[in-house]
């Protein structure tokens, strides 16, 4: 699946641009501050629905304007279809070919996409939540079924943390109810780990073999840091240590009112040579650890997806040496769309300029160079 056109109305600093993409590769060059990670984060945002960046939704409308909207044209060999993202100060609405999608599992199944930012050396050191959001989002894209049980999951966990505080309030609450919740929890909780362990085993399969390839380093995996310790995936063996962790920890649940097992605490680590890279590793082993990752993840949608994600490279090549550039951009299939930017041209590879349409980017005013056919202009 790749994106052919893409249209902003109030997005941001722009307020309308219309693009036509490459099916192949598209460079956006520019200083920082010009508008150029807008145009990622718009295509983010009409694949997945919310922003990569840190910020409330509203921030996305244009100043003093009171709605923004994202619209593409995404198709494949057999498919074409018109998404768009509609947001104002009240809602959000999603809408596949002029029709409202109610669901973001029905809207996201048609395009996805793999997001490489120079602030993912965060999933190596970052916080728990950090991974988990990435690991949810790239299951999601994969699986449409996850996100209704991750949803389910999240509403009984709500459910069951107020109960436990009206329980340490009010010492006569009935324990059977906190039963019968803990029994929807398990069920929702063992289907996001069949997930879970099922997307690290694969990840597995990849990860060691692009980072040595990259780096000249073995060795490297990660590890599923799961809240209840298990090594691999077993429903029932799940269902056992699950209730067992439940009992034991019932009177720090209740004091604190919040459930302390489940995929809601996992985490998980990079290990290179049996040491955990966010505390031993250096800045650019990590770095390319993250990159290993993005690299494996593109492989992995098109084994369970049957075609590439779109790629979307923010300033990445900028702090990676042209040695290590060059082992990068092999992974880069023929047919994999790609959309980058970066603040000098320089810091793109011969390689990927080939056949590139590129744009200038300036106080949101994009202006085409035209198609690189053989190297650097």
């Amino acid at each position: 699946m790749k994106i052919e056109r893409l249209k902003l109305t109030n997005f941001r600093n722009y307020a309308n641009l219309e693009l036509e993409f490459n099916p192949k590769i598209n460079i956006f060059i520019g200083d920082n501050g010009q508008g150029k990670t807008n145009i990622l984060e718009s295509i983010y945002i009409l694949s997945l629905t919310k922003t990569n960046r840190q910020c409330q939704e509203d921030e996305l409308i244009k100043f003093n304007e009171e709605i923004t909207m994202i619209e593409g044209i995404i198709k494949n060999d057999t498919l074409i279809k018109k998404k768009k993202v509609a947001i104002s100060k009240k809602k959000k609405q999603l809408f596949i070919n002029n029709k409202e999608i109610h669901r973001n599992r029905d809207y996201i199944k048609d395009f996805s996409i793999i997001s490489f930012t120079p602030n993912d050396l965060e999933i190596v050191k970052g916080s728990p939540n950090i991974r988990r959001n990435m690991m949810n989002i790239d299951i999601s894209q994969l699986h449409n079924n996850y996100i209704t049980f991750l949803n389910e999951y999240n509403k009984i966990i709500k459910i069951r943390n107020d109960y436990l505080k009206k329980m340490n309030l009010n010492g006569n609450s009935d324990i059977r109810y906190l039963e019968v919740v803990n029994k929807s929890l398990i069920e929702k909780a063992t289907k996001i780990y069949e997930y879970r362990f099922s997307f690290i085993e694969k990840i597995n399969e990849y990860l060691p073999i692009i980072y040595k390839k990259i780096t000249g380093l073995s060795n490297l995996h990660i590890e599923f840091n799961n809240s209840i310790g298990l090594e691999k995936f077993d429903s029932f063996e799940i269902e056992n240590v699950f209730q067992k962790k439940l009992k034991k920890n019932f009177n720090a649940e209740l004091m604190q009112g919040m459930t302390l097992t489940g995929p809601h605490r996992d985490d998980f680590s990079f290990i290179l040579n049996d040491m955990d890279m966010k505390s031993y590793a250096s800045q650019g082993q990590q770095r390319m650890a993250v990159i290993a990752l993005k690299i494996s993840e593109i492989y992995l949608f098109k084994e369970i997806l049957g075609e590439f994600p779109v790629l979307l490279l923010d300033d990445i090549f900028s702090e990676i040496d042209m040695k290590k550039r060059n082992k990068i951009i092999k992974f880069f299939k023929d047919d994999i769309q790609i959309i980058i930017t970066t603040t000098d041209i320089n810091d793109i590879n011969n390689e990927l300029l080939k056949n590139s349409v590129i744009y200038t980017v300036k106080n949101s005013k994009l202006t085409r160079k035209g198609r690189i056919k053989y190297g650097r202009e």
